[in-house]
């Protein structure tokens, strides 16, 4: 008998900001887009801040990939922050 490999799954949550959201149903689209891919436990989309909060399984999605799948949805996502105000914290010089 093999033993079986497993991964170790780990949930984390990162912050991203968005541009080129121009409505109520921009800001839905995506939030449908990411909640389908594989990995994705949560997404919240806010169109007043231009930034969404994402919930995902590191062993099935990165944030490369998620970045991608908002560029195909016609959207841009900058890379995670980590402040309140949704800027960078300048804890990880990013």
């Amino acid at each position: 008998m093999q033993a079986e490999t497993l991964k170790r799954s780990a949930q984390k949550t990162d912050t991203m900001r968005l541009i080129g959201l121009r409505g109520p149903e921009c800001a839905d689209k995506l939030d449908h887009v990411l909640s389908a891919l594989p990995g994705v436990a949560q997404v919240s989309v806010s169109l007043a801040d231009e930034k969404m909060t994402i919930t995902y399984d590191t062993a099935q999605m990165s944030v490369q990939r998620l970045q991608v799948a908002v560029a195909d949805a016609g959207y841009e996502a900058m890379k995670p922050v980590h402040g309140q105000d949704g800027n960078c914290c300048g804890g990880c010089g990013g």
